[in-house]
């Protein structure tokens, strides 16, 4: 009597230790937590276009800025960042893209220490954007 217990109740585990693992309901998150910044995606950046308080700064060279940017978005060059900074609001939320995300990394965390508070990178950056373009 016993041994027809097995089975399903050795099948019903495997099958709840499967969907505790593997849901295939789970959602990407929006925004990651990264420390004193967060990391948002292509659609948090695009909810954030044209907001007051809000300033997109590209990171990238001249050229590439000047072929496309996020409609908004102001240039600042990563190399010339830690000296320009000051251009930027520290009561405005600041978003930073770049070609894939990595000196916005660099910049979330230089920004975060000069004591800005509301710092998001884009991950993935340019490489990733599907959204409009502005061109100069």
């Amino acid at each position: 009597m016993r041994g027809k217990y097995i089975i399903p109740i050795v099948l019903t585990v495997i099958t709840l230790v499967f969907l505790l693992t593997f849901n295939p309901f789970t959602v990407e998150p929006e925004a990651e937590e990264t420390g004193e910044w967060v990391e948002i995606n292509q659609n948090k950046v695009s909810a954030e276009i044209g907001k007051e308080n809000v300033e997109l700064v590209d990171l990238r060279e001249k050229e590439l800025y000047d072929e496309g940017h996020i409609p908004g978005a102001i240039h600042i060059p990563y190399d010339e960042f830690q000296q320009r900074y000051n251009e930027l609001s520290d009561n405005n939320r600041i978003i930073l893209i770049c070609h894939t995300g990595s000196m916005g990394v660099d910049s979330a965390d230089f920004l975060v220490n000069q004591g800005f508070d509301d710092v998001a990178n884009f991950g993935g950056g340019m490489a990733v954007w599907e959204g409009p373009l502005e061109t100069n």
